[in-house]
């Protein structure tokens, strides 16, 4: 896998989000509204504050629009309320997590970030009665960013994760049209693991180096052909993407980092 991976663990009650240790300053944030299409139909706000060991936690509350009340009803997304992408700021790093259920609507992550790096994090998630609404948060705003142009790789159509290689039909897309993307998911056969593989569940998350917008395609289908399986992009604008496909094989969740292009 590309870099290092940002994993969650349970701690206590609360998931765990675990890098490097470092400090940060208390922030309180409102998050932009990230999708590239639809509008803010709520509003989402995050405070980082500084614990013990060197952890911050991370707090996400969201409400109704001119309501001082919390959210607490949210439609189910791939059984969870609320899904947290934590990206560094070069692409290197990437962390798909979701904070236990609350019935205040008060979500709470503990979390360490690397020194020297900035951090987005993407909170999207489903109101009830709503459509989905993601937000951008910058975490520890203070540290200097890095020169993307160097950290962020160009396309390439193979990755390994784990004990298998992934392969895309493609890293350059159509600007501004839906398009599907076939992906080809093998295991290693002298890798140790169960046999024969099976996905149980493969999706993906993009954004854009540059605007920092957020997409993501929910599932891939399968071809009826061994190990190949298909993702319909939504419509990007043109840039450079960053896209993990992550996918399970029964066992463990594995995170294929790839970069697209859409001109």
């Amino acid at each position: 896998m590309e870099g290092h991976a940002i994993r969650g663990v349970i701690a206590g009650a609360l998931c765990a989000l675990t890098f490097s240790i470092a400090s940060a300053a208390v922030v309180n944030e409102t998050g932009q509204y990230a999708l590239a299409q639809g509008q803010a139909k709520i509003t989402s706000r995050l405070s980082l504050t500084n614990g013990a060991f060197g952890t911050q936690t991370l707090a996400l509350v969201q409400y109704p629009l001119h309501s001082a009340s919390p959210l607490t009803r949210y439609a189910l997304t791939e059984g969870e309320m609320l899904h947290v992408v934590v990206v560094r700021d070069d692409f290197q790093s990437f962390g798909h997590l979701h904070p236990l259920p609350s019935q205040s609507g008060i979500f709470r992550l503990p979390v360490l970030l690397d020194r020297g790096h900035r951090y987005y994090a993407y909170v999207s998630s489903q109101p009830a009665g709503l459509p989905e609404q993601v937000f951008r948060f910058v975490l520890q705003s203070g540290a200097a960013t890095h020169n993307l142009t160097t950290t962020v790789r160009g396309p390439k159509i193979r990755v390994r994760a784990g004990p298998y290689d992934v392969f895309l039909d493609q890293t350059r897309l159509h600007a501004m049209r839906s398009q599907p993307i076939t992906v080809d998911i093998n295991r290693d056969p002298h890798s140790p693991g169960i046999a024969p593989y099976h996905v149980a569940w493969a999706h993906a998350i993009l954004v854009n180096t540059a605007s920092l917008t957020y997409a993501h395609i929910d599932g891939a289908s399968a071809r009826g052909i061994c190990c190949e399986y298909v993702l319909r992009a939504p419509p990007l604008s043109k840039g450079l993407y960053k896209m993990w496909l992550q996918f399970n094989d029964g066992t463990s969740v594995y995170t294929a980092p790839f970069t697209l292009a859409a001109q």
